[in-house]
């Protein structure tokens, strides 16, 4: 995220106590953004700031920041998780073809 004043990330993270803001602010990353899950719940986290997900998630502030830099990289079951923890989704891992559409 770019630079940003104190005000405007209290405000965002405010948002995103409201449970339908931060549902349709993930969602939107991959449905609209086209972001995969881990690159769509690394932006999400950013937002709604790492101490706010690490409250929400139960899990330390290092372990969000290592996440979110990529310098470690949640299985499957720990996104699957903590997106339920945090957001109420379920989500599922699907396969597609994408050199069908050439």
């Amino acid at each position: 995220m770019a630079n940003r004043n104190k005000s405007y990330d209290e405000v965002l993270a405010q948002k995103f106590e409201n449970l339908d803001y931060a549902k349709g602010y993930i969602l939107n990353m991959t449905e609209n953004e086209g972001l995969d899950v881990k690159d769509a719940l690394r932006e999400t986290i950013k937002a709604m700031g790492l101490q706010n997900f690490s409250e929400k998630s139960g899990l330390s502030i290092q372990a969000v920041s290592d996440f979110v830099s990529e310098r470690q990289n949640w299985s499957t079951e720990k996104l699957k998780k903590h997106i339920y923890e945090v957001f109420k989704l379920k989500a599922k891992l699907s396969l597609f073809d994408d050199t069908a559409a050439a």
